[in-house]
């Protein structure tokens, strides 16, 4: 082991600042001449989760792990590795057995607070954060994770409290700022979770979890936006089981309440207005994502939080929309009298293309879609053909008109 210490020390300096492809050349080295050699294998491992190489290094950590099974860190690691895949049952088994090993991390509890957060086990996550705030009050992964279950157990006052704490013992973490920014976004507190997010990218430009949530922030200055944004939160807290019965119970409603309704004259209105709230509902939940895209494409801050494909969502909506109104004005003045009606379907089609387009994957492929973007393909370019027959006063566009329809309405089921 002495004989590597160099070559170790220096891998785990260069890992620290970021520059996993030097410290892969030292760990190399090492193995190279000692494969069995458990401290690199679990540095080495650390890189390629480093370059989201999360398989590989999972492999890496399940070789350090056969050369020292009483090492706790190996299976923490091993359990972040699983985490990062989002594989929550693996998680929780290595990271309980690295507590049982190594009962006095509390880096280790923290990072489990962390997975049954993830899980909705909002009590777990207190508890298992308490465990390692008692072992070590100053643990910011702890800290973090007990802030984030209070506020999702509506603990309102404690969790700020928490929040203040965890600042003022860290003030240049950027973690820190984005989890306290994310908890203000879900009390509705946008400008200030706005500030948060804004030192957490100052500190770390890179860090994604500040970026969207800078993003989700910045939007939420559209009103639709912000009242959908916290239904989704409150939706999403209380579990998936609950979100499905929960659309599906409010469907079952309108759909009652409009049949009872419809057959008596002194409450179809009713009917109506339920109906109606219910279709706006969806239509705005589909077209407010694109539009909060479009906003941030003109934002000063916004256009830099963007992702690629987010921009071409906000400018494919954006054209989408404008060539449907635009269509939708010249069929009343340019358009033949007999092919009027034609031009206002090709309107339509384009503005309902708005839809898909601001939601698709880009750039397009063609392997490895999902059912939604491949409807959204199907649908671009049958919008295409329809739109050319369309203005063009050829005949025969009902047909592929129906199919654009079907794969619209098996699109909205998918999304």
């Amino acid at each position: 082991m002495n004989e590597f210490s160099t070559n170790l020390e220096r891998a785990r300096l260069l890992l620290q600042q970021g520059r996993t492809t030097d410290a892969k050349k030292e760990l190399k080295q090492v193995l190279s001449q000692d494969p069995d050699n458990d401290t690199a294998l679990s540095l080495y491992g650390q890189c390629l989760l480093g370059e989201k190489k999360t398989e590989e290094a999972i492999a890496v950590f399940q070789q350090a792990i056969a050369k020292d099974p009483e090492e706790g860190y190996y299976f923490y690691l091993l359990g972040f590795a699983y985490y990062q895949r989002d594989e929550y049952t693996q998680a929780i088994g290595q990271l309980s057995t690295a507590i049982r090993l190594e009962p006095y991390q509390a880096e280790f509890y923290g990072l489990l607070s962390h997975i049954y957060i993830a899980e909705r086990m909002y009590e777990l996550a207190l508890e298992k954060a308490d465990e390692g705030l008692a072992v070590d009050p100053e643990n910011i992964t702890a800290l973090n994770a007990r802030s984030i279950a209070l506020n999702k157990l509506r603990r309102t006052d404690d969790a700020v409290e928490t929040m203040q704490t965890t600042l003022s013992m860290d003030p240049d973490n950027a973690i820190t700022h984005a989890t306290v920014g994310w908890n203000l976004l879900e009390k509705g507190r946008h400008k200030d979770a706005t500030t948060h997010f804004r030192e957490a990218l100052r500190i770390d430009p890179d860090l994604h979890h500040a970026k969207s949530g800078l993003k989700e922030a910045l939007k939420s200055v559209i009103p639709p936006y912000r009242w959908l944004l916290q239904f989704s939160f409150w939706v999403h807290n209380k579990g998936k089981n609950f979100r499905w019965g929960f659309f599906i119970a409010i469907y079952i409603g309108v759909r009652i309440v409009v049949s009872i309704t419809k057959n008596s004259p002194d409450f179809e209105m009713i009917g109506i207005i339920v109906a109606g709230a219910y279709l706006l509902f969806i239509g705005i939940s589909w077209i407010i994502s694109p539009m909060a895209n479009a906003f941030l494409l003109f934002h000063r801050d916004g256009k830099h939080a963007l992702e690629p494909s987010e921009r071409w969502n906000a400018i494919a909506f954006m054209a989408c929309i404008a060539a449907g109104i635009l269509v939708l004005l010249l069929s009343g003045s340019v358009a033949p009298a007999d092919q009027s009606g034609a031009w206002v379907l090709a309107g339509m089609v384009l503005l309902s293309l708005s839809v898909p387009a601001g939601h698709m994957e880009y750039p397009l492929k063609l392997k490895g879609n999902s059912l939604g973007q491949w409807l959204s393909m199907g649908m671009l370019v049958l919008a295409a053909g329809i739109v050319a027959m369309c203005l063009g006063g050829i005949p025969g566009y009902e047909v592929p008109l129906v199919i654009y329809f079907i794969a619209f309405v098996l699109y909205s089921w998918v999304k």
